[in-house]
């Protein structure tokens, strides 16, 4: 009878065990097919908001079973309908996560720069904090991430302008002093800001100033008094490191500007603008600018068109894909590059296509100048532009009207006449012909059109073309050896010498 027993519990316990090798087999099997692989950066966020799912359906379970734990052992049923909830619950964030999971496949962003967030990724990444930021930071917040404020020295000044007006409005809580809580209020502001852009090289420096600045404020000094001061050497620091700068550094370029000069830049900067204006403006001299711009920001058309009311200075305006013919046949002296940043290894940091424009002037036997405040130096150290950069939208490259279509010049003439002629006719002709003038109107721009099909290819190229990736890049790394110097406050330095100012900076700080 013992042994039967024996048998049937040997029995009993080799049904569910399983051999390891099959088990995961199985388990592999389980898998849907068509879901695709998460990076490491991905499966860390899912695990993240599995924890957050379950601690939030736990709150509310543990809460009932601390009040009424015995009328729950005595209604069974009650004890079925919370269970029924907390599946209900589950499978509601199951729902959340898959949704998810389709989601960020839809970006469509390459696996070498997963690791780069996209603005949808900030934006959810972000706490909710929109309920205690200042009207300024949300203004500023929409300029940025909508490109209506571009380049770090002016996206800089506009944040501390905007950090100006937080700290007028600021009022200390109860039972805190300013010291310890304006910084923390500050870093609530910061993390919205990013949502639109992450922070340039220039706003994080101005950023850790600020902060550093905060915590030498006596304790005892009233808060009117830390924050007028506060106003005050954010006021002196943009006088300083900026405008200051800015205007030792023209002063100091302008010496490789003559009159009839060729010079070479490529998109816009707000330093090198100063510097055009002030060899024309202030030093009289007339020269040439050949402004090299690309898309999808096209941002030399703002150079352009500042510089082309300036009577000394011919501007001529060339994309990229024109580089090497306007190298050829004009006789450029000088190339001229604003900078992101300057990293600690002495590579330039700075709008994507400037490696390009630097590679192919040092092919020319071009001189490749940089003009960069101290503020933009970076104690960083890069090898590629893949390591940290920012992604723009990928629409920003497809969405780009054509420059002109076919038949376009025909038609305006032909529209043209048609207005000269009602114009000569009695009014009340032109009411009778009305109908037949738009009749007509649409015949001839049926016959003369051309169908834009060929341009809105790429327009749904997200759904209709899964194994196509359009990567929209903003900066890239130009190495030490395509610039021959640095022109800063400090002088003209080659590329080498920037951890010598980041380390002089630093002491004399």
């Amino acid at each position: 009878m013992s042994d039967k027993t024996v048998k049937i519990d040997a029995s009993n316990a080799s049904v569910p065990v399983k051999d390891p090798a099959t088990a995961t087999t199985t388990a592999n099997a389980t898998t849907p097919a068509g879901e695709t692989k998460l990076t490491n950066k991905e499966l860390k966020e899912l695990k993240k908001r599995e924890k957050a799912a379950k601690r939030a359906a736990s709150k509310p379970a543990n809460s009932d079973a601390s009040t009424g734990a015995n009328s729950s052992a005595g209604n069974p049923s009650k004890t079925q309908k919370e269970g029924k909830q907390v599946a209900a619950s589950s499978s509601h964030i199951k729902k959340q996560m898959n949704s998810a999971k389709i989601k960020e496949s839809n970006n469509k962003v390459p696996p070498m720069v997963g690791h780069l967030e996209t603005r949808e990724q900030r934006i959810s990444s972000s706490p909710q904090i929109a309920n205690i930021v200042h009207p300024s930071i949300f203004s500023l917040t929409l300029k940025i991430s909508t490109y209506k404020i571009v380049g770090s020295t002016s996206r800089c000044l506009s944040m501390l302008e905007a950090f100006k007006e937080v700290i007028k409005s600021y009022e200390t809580p109860e039972a805190t002093s300013l010291q310890r809580n304006l910084t923390s209020h500050l870093s609530h502001q910061i993390e919205y800001l990013k949502t639109g852009r992450p922070l340039s090289i220039s706003m994080g420096n101005a950023i850790r100033w600020l902060k550093q600045r905060i915590s030498v404020i006596p304790i005892d000094m009233k808060d009117d008094e830390a924050k007028s001061q506060l106003i005050d050497e954010i006021d002196l620091f943009i006088q300083e490191r900026i405008l200051y700068s800015d205007k030792v550094i023209t002063q100091s370029a302008s010496k490789h500007i003559q009159n009839n000069s060729k010079i070479l830049t490529y998109a816009h900067s707000e330093v090198l603008e100063k510097l055009f204006k002030f060899c024309s403006l202030e030093e009289n001299k007339s020269f040439e600018i050949y402004i090299i711009d690309s898309k999808p920001l096209f941002e030399g058309k703002k150079l352009a068109k500042r510089l082309s009311s300036i009577n000394n200075i011919q501007c001529h305006y060339n994309l990229i894909n024109s580089l090497s013919t306007v190298l050829e046949r004009s006789d450029i002296d000088f190339c001229f590059l604003g900078a992101h940043s300057m990293l600690s290894n002495g590579r330039l940091y700075s709008r994507v296509g400037s490696a390009l424009v630097a590679m192919a002037c040092k092919n020319k036997n071009i001189p490749v100048l940089v003009c960069c405040e101290s503020i933009k130096f970076s104690d960083k150290v890069q090898l590629d532009s893949v390591t940290l950069n920012e992604l723009g939208d990928s629409d920003d490259i497809v969405n780009v009207k054509p420059f002109n279509k076919k038949g376009f010049n025909l038609e305006q003439y032909l529209t043209g006449l048609k207005v000269a002629e009602n114009n000569n006719k009695p009014q009340q002709q032109q009411q009778q012909q009305q109908n037949k003038k738009i009749n007509d109107n649409n015949n001839n721009n049926k016959s003369l059109k051309v169908d834009d099909g060929d341009n809105e290819i790429l327009k749904n190229w997200k759904t209709e073309l899964p194994f196509l990736n359009i990567l929209n890049v903003l900066y890239d790394l130009t190495p030490p050896e395509y610039i021959q110097k640095v022109i800063t406050e400090f002088g003209a330095l080659p590329p080498s010498s920037v951890p010598v100012i980041l380390r002089e900076y630093k002491s004399s700080t």
